[in-house]
């Protein structure tokens, strides 16, 4: 029983993750993706696409720049 209550916490808490990291980061991801693809991707908003991708784009692209200088 633990067993199945621990892998319900941690599907809700990567559930979660993913979609703090969507709302925060796909219009950064969006624009960044805009400029070095030169307009083609990602498509309009009415165009279905991978938002968790463009944001996740960001997301590692910001952590990247962020951890650049300690390295």
């Amino acid at each position: 029983m633990i067993d199945v209550a621990g892998w319900i916490c941690r599907v809700l808490v990567l559930e979660l993750l993913a979609r703090a990291i969507e709302k925060l980061f796909y219009w950064p991801g969006w624009a960044l993706l805009r400029v070095l693809s030169f307009g083609y991707y990602p498509p309009a908003q009415s165009t279905r696409h991978n938002r968790f991708a463009v944001a996740l784009f960001a997301a590692i692209s910001v952590m990247s720049v962020i951890l650049i200088p300690f390295n």
